[in-house]
Formats: structure tokens, sequence, C-alpha cells
């Protein structure tokens, strides 16, 4: 219901570590989405927050008793002139703001996925608004107080004996572009601040620790708190980490763990000769992670799958497995989540018959049963220290290239291509032409 970013192991640092704090007020500056409240809920605290935001000034008004004060701009009202009679001073404007958080980015934008995702909150809106208004009737959070203030000048007000915990922005102006299509769209009292530079929220960081009781989490490691820190937490593989800071706490460190099933198929390996005709067999989670785990680089973070597949040859020996899960942005199309060929094998190029197999026919009937909707074309991203992906080249069309935003590798590439244009048959023909030359042990080593 609440719009959020902190992972359940972190609310549970929260809890445990508030055990040891003196009953009385609490103090949670940037509450944001009311995480820390929540988590501190039914244990005998007064809360105490403050924001800067629209959407946790809703929230926090609401959950105090105060009136909301959003309206909707007069410039917005003949594109969401829709939303106006859901805007009440109260949990009504509540609602509202949680719903625009999904849909208001699309508005006014071009693209059939942005059409199609306001058509639908608009067509359906009575019902969506009245399920987040009763799902919000049913919130148990309890405010002493909510202020609409700077963090830095709030912080300064407050008893210096008192706990206070808080989760700043992780990164300088993340506020202002998380909530950047609400202002676009509603009025408000907005406060005057200046938004936080990456060195404000160290800054920040530093007067939440000038006290006796407090706790903190960030996405920056701060060299200058190593002695409070108290925990690592790392909530999936492609998350980034939390460092917790706080006064005194047990220690704790979270790491992503992932469900191992074993894969009884034998594998085609060196000196295996390959046979047709290539058949798709379904994998369940914990057999593709265990053959993830054995043949993907282990630089590349995984990501959760809603169809994992292995390709297998005619005698039943596996030679790669792809995964495959529903485009975010184009509705028609596939997202290629992982692919990649056993090892070691005698044929060097057996990670484009893989690429083959992902994008024919038969992978396409998968992937429109597993998702419900007709698939049309697949995408994929690969990070590689060279230009261009020798495993994807001739076989998709490369869209876009750009600096990697992942640790070792230079460059992000975006590949699409269509499906469904060939059939497994095919991809073993085209692939064994083009590609499916054998080496010999001799030439491999060299």
């Amino acid at each position: 219901m609440f719009q959020g970013t902190i992972p359940g192991p972190l609310r549970s640092i929260v809890r445990e570590t508030a055990r040891s704090w003196p009953r009385g007020p609490v103090y949670v500056p940037c509450c944001g989405n009311f995480t820390i409240e929540r988590s501190l809920a039914g244990m005998g605290f007064s809360l105490h927050s403050s924001d800067v935001s629209i959407y946790t000034t809703a929230i926090g008004r609401w959950l105090t008793g105060q009136p909301a004060g959003i309206r909707l701009r007069e410039e917005s009202v003949g594109e969401l002139g829709w939303l106006a009679g859901s805007l009440d001073d109260g949990i009504g404007t509540v609602a509202t703001m949680m719903l625009g958080t999904r849909f208001l980015a699309s508005i006014g934008r071009e693209g059939l996925w942005h059409e199609r995702t306001v058509r639908s909150y608009r067509d359906q809106w009575t019902a969506k608004h009245a399920e987040t208004v009763d799902r919000l009737s049913r919130a148990d959070v309890a405010l002493a107080s909510y202020e609409v203030e700077d963090v830095r000048t709030w912080l300064a007000k407050m008893p210096r004996d008192a706990p206070v915990c808080s989760f700043p922005p992780f990164y300088g102006g993340g506020y202002e572009k998380l909530y950047e299509p609400l202002n676009a769209h509603f009025d408000w009292d907005a406060p005057e601040y200046e938004p936080l530079s990456d060195a404000d929220v160290v800054d920040v960081l530093g007067a939440i620790t000038d006290r006796p009781y407090w706790l903190t989490a960030s996405n920056h490691d701060v060299p200058e708190l190593h002695r409070y820190l108290r925990g690592v937490i790392k909530a999936t593989p492609r998350a980034a980490p939390f460092y917790v800071y706080a006064s005194a706490a047990p220690t704790r460190i979270v790491s992503p763990r992932q469900p191992i099933q074993p894969v009884k198929a034998p594998r085609l390996r060196t000196g295996d000769e390959l046979v047709g005709p290539l058949k798709l067999a379904m994998l369940k989670p914990g057999q593709f992670n265990a053959l993830r785990s054995r043949y993907l680089n282990p630089r590349i973070a995984p990501g959760a799958a809603n169809l994992a597949v292995a390709v297998k040859e005619g005698t039943g020996k596996i030679l790669g497995v792809f995964a495959m899960a529903p485009s975010s942005y184009t509705p028609d199309e596939a997202y290629l989540l992982s692919d990649f060929a056993v090892a070691p094998t005698n044929y060097p190029r057996l990670s484009k018959l893989i690429v083959l197999a992902a994008t024919s026919a038969e992978a396409q009937l998968l992937c429109q049963r597993a998702f419900s909707r007709r698939i049309r074309a697949v995408s994929t991203t690969a990070f590689s220290n060279n230009p261009v992906s020798m495993k994807y080249r001739g076989l998709l069309r490369l869209t876009k290239r750009g600096p990697s935003h992942e640790e070792g590798w230079k460059f992000q590439l975006q590949y699409q291509g269509p499906m469904g244009e060939h059939t497994l048959a095919e991809a073993l023909e085209k692939w064994a032409k083009r590609w499916g030359a054998r080496a010999t042990t001799t030439q491999k080593e060299v």
C-alpha cells in the first residue's frame, strides 16, 4: 500500500534496536513512506515525523488529522479532471497520491504502453480509488505530530536526548525526481528548501548521530561512521547494499540466498557430438538457479525469471539455458533475462545456438502461454568490455550502447529482434552452417 524501498530485514533491525530505547518521543526526519513508523507501531513510542515531499505530506497530514491542502493544478484539469472528485483533503487525497505514483509519469508521453497505462487507470479509477481508500482505512500507524520542514532545521529543534531514527535520501535530488510527476499536476503549500546534495546527505547522517540514541541506514558507506556499523544488508543480488549505523545494536549481515535443486539431465561435454533435433524443457526455479550458478559469468548479477527453459539436443543432453520475463514497457515483447551455454564443449559458438533457440517459434509459444499475451519480439541487455557482443552479433540488432553501470564492464548494450521467425529445426540448421564447426581439443587450447 505505501510506496517503499526499505527491505524487510532492515525493518526488523529497526524494531530490534528500538527495544533498548527509553519509551517516549521518537523523532523521524525524512520519514518518506513511514517505514520506520510502521516498524515501531505498537511499541509504546510517541512518533514525531517530518518531510518535504507532496506524497509524504499527504499521508502525514491525514494521519495527524490535518487537511492535505493538495489541489489539481489548473493547467492539468483538461487531462486529469476526472481526479478532482477524489481530492477530499483527507484519505481520498492520500489514495489519489498513491495511485498517481503509478501512472502520472505516463501523462503526455508518446507510446502504446504509456497510452494504455493512462487509459487503464482512467477507466478503472472509481474502483481502484475505492479499493485504496478501504485499505488505507485499516492502517494502524499512529503519529503524534507531522511537520513539513527541511531535515536540517527540524533536527536542530529536536531534544538532544530523544531517539532519532531516519533513512535520509540516498542520493542528492532523489525526492525531487521521485515525486516530479505529482508536483507537475498538483498544487500545494510546498516548503522552500535547498535539495540535499550528496555531501549534504553525509552531513545529515552526522547530525543524526550526535545524540545518545539513534539509528540510520544508507546506501552510502560512511567511513566516519564505521565504528557504529551494525549491519550490512543486501536483500537481492541486484540490490544496492544498505549500511546500518546505530548508537548501540546487535550486529547483522543479511545476504541473498537462492534455492537450489538438482538437475539430473546430462550436459554436453568435451568429446560429445551435438545431434538433433533440438528440444525445449521447462526448468523449476531451483534447477535454473543451479545451472546459472554453474555456467553463468559470476560477475553478472542474476534476476528472477518468469520462464526458465533448458535447450537439449537429440540424446537429451543439455546444451544451455535461457530465461524470459515479460517486458515492462512493450506489451508484445519478451525480455531475455539470461542465456548461456554449458561448458566445456568442442563447440566454441554454442552460445549462439542458445540465442537462436530462445527466439524460435517454439520458445515464442512458451512465452505466450506463460505471460498470457502475444509475443512478437525479444530484447536483452549485454554487459561487455567490447563495443559489441559477439554472442548476439548477427542474431539481434544493437539498439543502444552506453557506459556500463555494472562494475567490471565498460559497455552496456541493448539488443532487440523478432521472435518466432524460425523453428528449432531451422535454428539448428542455420547454426550448423555458420557457427557449428567442431573444434578439436588442441584447437581449443590454442
